[in-house]
């Protein structure tokens, strides 16, 4: 996968099947320091209906948000497809200038190699 280096932050597109719907998401950055994944709430059709879980995000210095933690259907990061995962969505875009990020919860996953040189991301699956 090729990422962008911006700002020194790595910057990569996601998609996510939510509530049927595909959505690709642009200007995400690789946060290996944030324990969870986050998405702007209004880059999908979000359902207030929906079963969700409000959290609180506690960022560097005395920054915090609250955001509703929700499944998505589909969570597909370069060519791996994740099934059923739990994302948080809030005011990402107005806040941190940025569509998303990638925590912890979704890297962990992944054996990574990062190669700045070439500007590319290998993400194997953890055994």
């Amino acid at each position: 996968m090729i990422f962008e280096w911006k700002n020194g932050l790595i910057w990569i597109s996601i998609n996510i099947e939510y509530e049927g719907k595909n959505t690709r998401i642009n200007n995400c950055i690789l946060d290996t320091g944030a324990a969870t994944t986050a998405i702007d709430i209004d880059l999908v059709d979000f359902n207030f209906k929906k079963f969700a879980v409000i959290k609180r995000l506690h960022g560097i210095g005395d920054g915090i948000q609250e955001v509703v933690s929700q499944k998505v259907e589909k969570f597909k990061i370069d060519q791996i497809e994740l099934e059923d995962i739990e994302i948080e969505f809030g005011i990402i875009l107005d806040d941190f200038g940025i569509n998303g990020f990638i925590g912890n919860d979704i890297l962990s996953r992944f054996i990574i190699n990062i190669d700045y040189d070439k500007r590319t991301i290998t993400l194997k699956p953890q055994p």
